[in-house]
């Protein structure tokens, strides 16, 4: 077994999300002859997601707990190189996973920050206030490897004007390509068959593309569409409010709410619809957009985060404004009155799908985890 590990924290693994769900396929694939990778547990736990209110309360004897449990790893277990975090650019998971870096540069550890979301009321916050970026820059950037899901990213963090900083690497979610299957074929493409997959929210624009379905009803349009609702809310009540909006307007067979699905049942649904629709108001660089695109499906998103790196306009998507549904709406239009709108599908799927398998991702992490150990 190799004598070099990295300890990676984040949520329990049984937890919900796109941070987790990239861990897991990021554990099950990694393979190395040089580097084993370790998982350590920081934060709220799974049954606790349902119940914010006691999240609250429990949060901070979780952390203690799990922050000693940490450090006695780090002073057992020698063969631990690096450490890598990932926290959000949010002011708790930038205030828990400071003290783990802190901790693990004191103990003569290596490393690894990789932001998996990335706020800007936050950002702009650090970047007024010369004391902040002072302690962003001394506890996150120096002298360590920097990973960022964004070009957009990478050039936010070098305005902060880090010193001592080894790297500033872009990178992507992932996908296990063996996952995906093979489109159906859509040649007359009639209803389009719309799909938004992913937290059942406001921050996903859900409530936009809500208002959407209904306009197209208006315009007597909607009969061209068929929308496919998939996740799971953030909060109790809010998926029956967003159905009952589309019932008090007499919209049921168009609009379907799914539910949450995942494994082989998913991949269905890429398979058998044609638009992949996410007008979020913020985004990191998420799993289910890497997922649509290796399917071929053409995107409809905002440009945030990393997906105005991943959107070519009329070649693999659109862009819409963020919070514009006249703008979605025009999006949805332009498919409805182009057919050929998604010609590049099986192209695309072929592309992505060789572009983000998680296979070709850890083979570059592995790459990274060595040089910094080897680097004196």
């Amino acid at each position: 077994m190799p004598s070099n590990k990295v300890f990676i924290l984040t949520n329990p693994l049984n937890h919900e999300g796109g941070v987790v769900n990239y861990y897991n396929l990021f554990f099950r694939h990694f393979e190395s002859k040089n580097v084993t990778l370790k998982h350590g547990s920081i934060g709220s736990r799974a049954y606790l997601f349902y119940y914010p209110l006691l999240k609250r309360l429990l949060y901070p004897f979780f952390y203690i707990f799990d922050v000693l449990i940490y450090i006695l790893r780090l002073l057992i277990d020698r063969n631990i190189k690096i450490v890598q975090v990932s926290p959000s650019l949010i002011p708790v998971p930038l205030l828990r996973d400071g003290l783990l870096v802190l901790i693990a540069k004191t103990l003569g550890k290596k490393v690894v920050v990789f932001y998996r979301g990335w706020k800007l009321p936050t950002y702009n916050k650090i970047k007024s206030s010369e004391r902040l970026k002072k302690v962003f820059n001394w506890v996150f950037q120096k002298d360590t490897l920097q990973v960022v899901l964004a070009s957009a990213f990478k050039k936010d963090l070098l305005q902060l004007k880090p010193k001592h900083i080894k790297e500033v690497l872009v990178t992507t979610t992932a996908i296990d390509k063996s996952q995906i299957l093979k489109a159906e074929d859509r040649t007359d493409v009639n209803p389009i068959k719309v799909l938004f997959l992913g937290r059942i929210q406001d921050l996903k624009g859900i409530e936009e593309l809500i208002e959407v379905i209904i306009q197209l009803k208006e315009q007597e349009q909607l009969s061209n569409f068929k929308f496919s609702i998939v996740g799971h809310e953030n909060k109790t009540g809010y998926t029956n409010s967003l159905k009952e909006k589309l019932k008090q307007n007499n919209i049921s067979q168009e609009a379907s709410f799914l539910g949450r699905i995942t494994g082989e049942e998913k991949f269905k649904l890429y398979a058998s619809h044609d638009i992949y629709v996410l007008p979020s108001y913020t985004e990191g660089c998420p799993n289910s957009l890497l997922e649509a695109l290796a399917s071929g499906l053409f995107c409809i998103t905002t440009r945030v985060g990393a997906l105005q790196d991943l959107i070519v306009p009329k070649q693999n998507g659109l862009f819409v404004d963020e919070r514009n549904t006249e703008s979605l709406l025009y999006a949805l239009l332009y498919c409805s009155e182009n057919k050929s709108f998604n010609k590049n599908r099986f192209n695309n799927a072929k592309k992505y799908s060789e572009e983000f398998d998680i296979m070709k991702i850890t083979k570059l992490f592995e790459e990274k985890y060595i040089h910094l150990i080897e680097k004196k």
